[in-house]
């Protein structure tokens, strides 16, 4: 298997100047997945799996959007205004994409060609966090939710063992639906292909500290064991290809296109 971690930091470079918000904003959900990357590095170390982590900021171009969209480098997030994303001339996309989006994508990629070369058909989990309330709206009051579409595989066995636990309130495609959008690196390097993956999402107030963190790697772990040990799961599906990516165009097309 192979861990990704599309939002484990805040980094912004000097010579950006925090992308005009403060240190106090940057730290907030909009700037990363608060806890994700303890939890990646947790599970990486239980299941003996490698992983790969984007420790630039999701605000300077998040690593899970497809270029050139409206959410992939935001203006504002979550009632926060980001002046260094205001009006971006198409030279600046382009050399965030080239400096912060490509590297990131080619690594998971490389990766995923290593597993290959030996005749394994991966499994790709993506690790992620999300708020306990968005926007002013209502209290999300899932603990972990398991984001899938298509491919059940791994999701099934997964959302039946958590629920089974009883003590945890688990999100079936919640609190967002992988039915619509599950994110660019899964659609494009797991769908576009047919590996077998799936999506984590954890509320930041369980792992903001090093405890929480590891209380939930060690209960993902124990429910990802079994599952990931079924014979059946590290097989190709019917390839799925992400929005906007011609059937079969590969990640160096597609970064050709964008950048």
């Amino acid at each position: 298997m192979l861990l990704l971690c599309d939002h484990a930091g805040r980094e912004v470079p000097d010579g950006l100047d925090r992308l005009g918000i403060d240190e106090r904003e940057l730290a907030r959900h909009i700037g990363w997945d608060i806890g994700a990357a303890r939890v990646t590095h947790g599970l990486a170390r239980l299941l003996d799996a490698p992983a790969v982590l984007c420790h630039a900021s999701r605000l300077l171009i998040d690593p899970n959007r497809r270029p050139w969209t409206p959410t992939s480098i935001p203006a504002e997030v979550d009632g926060t205004v980001i002046p260094g994303n205001r009006d971006l001339p198409p030279e600046e996309v382009r050399r965030r994409i080239r400096r912060y989006w490509l590297p990131y994508h080619r690594t998971v990629a490389r990766a995923v060609a290593r597993f290959r070369a030996r005749g394994i058909v991966p499994v790709l989990i993506a690790v992620h966090s999300f708020t306990p309330r968005l926007d002013g709206g209502a209290p999300r009051p899932w603990h972990v939710g398991v984001l899938w579409r298509g491919d059940d595989r791994l999701a099934r066995p997964v959302l039946e063992h958590l629920r089974a636990r009883g003590d945890l309130v688990v999100g079936d495609n919640e609190p967002y639906s992988g039915l619509r959008h599950l994110g660019y690196t899964l659609e494009f390097h797991a769908q576009r292909t047919g590996l077998p993956h799936l999506a984590l999402e954890i509320r930041q107030d369980r792992i903001a500290d090093g405890a929480g963190a590891e209380r939930f790697a060690d209960l993902l772990a124990e429910a990802l064991r079994a599952p990931l040990a079924a014979p059946d799961l590290h097989r190709r599906r019917r390839p799925t290809p992400p929005p906007g990516a011609p059937p079969g165009a590969g990640w160096r097309v597609l970064a050709a296109r964008f950048g």
